[in-house]
């Protein structure tokens, strides 16, 4: 299964999947994320003592204007590791819960930790910003297909082919 890699740095190509990169003759790209066969790779560089591999020479370019960039995980992508003795419930099911990480024995789901914050979720704020997003195109929709309805005549302002 390949997943379509589109990226500003490569273009559009398809790399397999990440269980590839634990195969022999195979490296990630440390730009991209793209697995890359070392045995045909064209594009490579050495860096302090290790050789990475990489996609395409926009890959390398940038690796090379800032290695560290690509070689140090950031702190927002590092998960938070949760108190010991916190409760993992099911997304999907409430009523499943447990000390410690897991899957669900219901629907196979990872656990997720019930950590008490008083910052807002980024997966809440992000939700919230396209729900008034969607809610704000919608408003014009609604006005022409339904206006007729509540005695607005804005069918007759803008006319019917419009």
């Amino acid at each position: 299964m390949a997943v379509e890699h589109k990226n500003h740095c490569c273009g559009g190509h398809s790399h397999a999947p990440a269980a590839a990169s634990h195969n022999p003759g195979k490296a990630i790209d440390p730009v991209c994320g793209m697995t890359v066969d070392t045995a045909s790779a064209i594009h490579k560089a050495d860096y302090q003592d290790a050789t990475y591999y990489f996609c395409s020479a926009g890959c390398r370019a940038k690796f090379l204007a800032d290695p560290q960039k690509y070689l140090k995980p950031k702190a927002s992508e590092m998960p938070k590791a949760a108190d010991p003795g916190t409760i993992y419930p099911c997304p999907m099911h409430p009523q499943i819960r447990q000390q410690g990480p897991g899957s669900c024995p219901i629907c196979g789901m990872a656990l997720e930790p019930m950590v008490p914050s008083d910052e807002p979720s980024e997966e809440l704020t992000d939700f919230t910003r396209r729900m008034w997003i969607s809610a704000a195109a919608a408003v014009p929709l609604i006005i022409l297909t339904m206006g007729e309805l509540v005695a607005l005549p804005v069918r007759d302002w803008i006319g019917h082919q419009t």
